[in-house]
């Protein structure tokens, strides 16, 4: 008999859900010094196992999505996308319009995804005065954008 994964994704509330996507984003590379209690942090779990993460900073209309990934070994099997999907859905739920990432290395994932490459000018001025934008991403990183 197969056994049955299922995804679900959750908010991490607890100081120990907080740490445990925190650590995922470290193994990752990802940025977390400024991820203080007022930016919201997921889990992405497999029945009891945690295998993603993703973060979401709401500003008015448009929000920053962040901190988007999944465990290594889990890589490739459509999990990324799942988040993707679901963050997308949470943030049209909250009246997020369009949302805006930075990413070094995940442009051709996320062009997938419906994302595209826009100038760090075009940018918003909410969204340029992100810890994220000002300093946590190399200035090199690619601004990207989708309309909800």
């Amino acid at each position: 008999m197969e056994t049955v994964h299922t995804l679900s994704l959750q908010i991490a509330i607890t100081g120990e859900e907080r740490q445990k996507a925190i650590n995922l984003l470290q193994k990752s590379q990802l940025p977390v010094s400024d991820l203080d209690d007022d930016k919201l942090l997921y889990l992405l779990k497999e029945s009891d196992r945690t295998i993603g993460t993703a973060g979401l900073e709401v500003m008015d209309d448009c929000g920053l999505l962040r901190s988007v990934s999944i465990i290594k070994q889990e890589q490739r099997k459509g999990y990324g996308k799942f988040l993707v999907d679901a963050m997308e859905s949470y943030a049209r739920e909250s009246g997020i319009t369009c949302l805006y990432l930075l990413t070094t290395a995940a442009r051709d994932f996320f062009d997938k995804q419906g994302y595209c490459v826009i100038k760090r000018e075009d940018a918003p001025e909410v969204i340029k005065q992100t810890s994220e934008f000002l300093s946590l991403c190399s200035s090199t990183a690619i601004v990207m954008k989708k309309r909800l």
